[in-house]
């Protein structure tokens, strides 16, 4: 029962994510404020991402398993959309969007700090440097696909020491599942278990890039927040425009940083690094729910604090006879403000 209800949860969650990052997209190419500069298509690139995501996320549907000295990845072939050899490598891809994500936030916290700082046409934000930036992430997704793909193979110990928590939990046999596995202290011929240099490397190398990944977004987090007292302050040379929408944009990435970290990042570490100090876990399988929710949720703060897309938003989930002033105000009226006679014609003309 328990699988189904994950099984269910998944498709809807996915579902549901392909379609509001579908119309993410397409109100970040249609309805972008000019002022936000180079960020938009930051914005479209994570909102792309996440649309692959998720649809890579309904074909595998994998799940998790954390037990003992081993992290693992795992779907059922009874399940599967293609055979075994093709599915090690579709969950490879999966599990590298983690530091695909994880990685392209930060860059959203950089360029949000200097845009506040030096303005949003920020020189190092364009061109050939934004080209730069956009590598930082794929560099990153290639790094742990290479990882899973040379590193975390099964093999007939493995399949082995599965095959009892497997059964005993899940009441899945081990032959029916395809799987990756980060196996920490194998056993070798004598039965002895020991450490596993190339499983340890490949942990070293998933903390420094997650440890990586938090310090630049912490500490441009706090940078972002200094500068943004900044702007708001009364007198400083910004347009109201400009204070609005640097607000909402600075809302909308904090909220797009705390879904990942509580539903994703934080379980995902915890999972990982236990095994690395044989510590036994159980809710793993919970955790895969948790995973497929988060490209669906991703795309929500973006659809509801920035203004030009959840008017957009709003205008496309409207009646078609509904015609009313909030999808023509200008971006700098705040709603409840006084709309003069003027405004209102230039509002009947349009």
């Amino acid at each position: 029962m328990l699988e189904l209800l994950k099984d269910i949860a998944q498709c809807v969650a996915l579902c549901i994510s392909i379609a509001l990052n579908s119309i993410l997209t397409y109100l970040i190419m249609t309805k972008s404020n000019s002022k936000m500069g180079s960020y938009k298509y930051i914005m479209m690139y994570m909102s792309l991402s996440a649309l692959c995501y998720s649809v890579l996320g309904l074909i595998v549907r994998p799940d998790l398993l954390s037990y003992s000295s081993c992290f693992s990845v795992y779907v059922k072939n009874s399940t599967a959309v293609f055979n075994p050899e093709i599915m090690i490598y579709l969950m490879s891809f999966i599990c590298a969007f983690y530091f695909f994500f994880a990685s392209l936030i930060a860059v959203h916290f950089v360029y949000r700090y200097n845009a506040l700082k030096y303005g949003p046409n920020w020189a190092y934000f364009k061109g050939k440097f934004l080209f730069c930036w956009f590598l930082i992430s794929p560099i990153l997704y290639v790094n742990w696909t290479l990882n899973c793909l040379l590193v975390f193979q099964p093999n007939e110990n493995s399949t082995e020491f599965l095959r009892k928590r497997m059964e005993n939990d899940f009441g899945v046999n081990v032959d029916d599942i395809t799987y990756i596995i980060a196996e920490f202290y194998p056993m070798d011929r004598n039965g002895i278990r020991t450490p596993s240099f190339w499983t340890f490397f490949s942990g070293i190398n998933f903390l420094v890039m997650t440890v990586a990944s938090l310090i630049v977004i912490l500490a441009f987090g706090f940078k972002c927040y200094y500068e943004m007292t900044r702007v708001v302050m009364p007198g400083r040379n910004y347009s109201i425009t400009q204070k609005l929408l640097q607000t909402q944009l600075f809302r909308a990435l904090v909220f797009q940083t705390l879904i990942p970290l509580i539903i994703m990042y934080l379980p995902l570490f915890v999972l990982f690094i236990f095994p690395m100090f044989n510590i036994d876990l159980g809710f793993a399988h919970y955790v895969s729910i948790s995973i497929s929710l988060y490209p669906a949720l991703d795309a929500l703060p973006n659809l509801l604090f920035i203004r030009d897309y959840r008017d957009g938003l709003y205008n496309i989930l409207k009646k078609p006879h509904e015609t009313t002033l909030k999808s023509f105000e200008p971006y700098s009226i705040r709603r409840g403000s006084r709309v003069t006679s003027a405004t209102r014609s230039t509002v009947h003309l349009s």
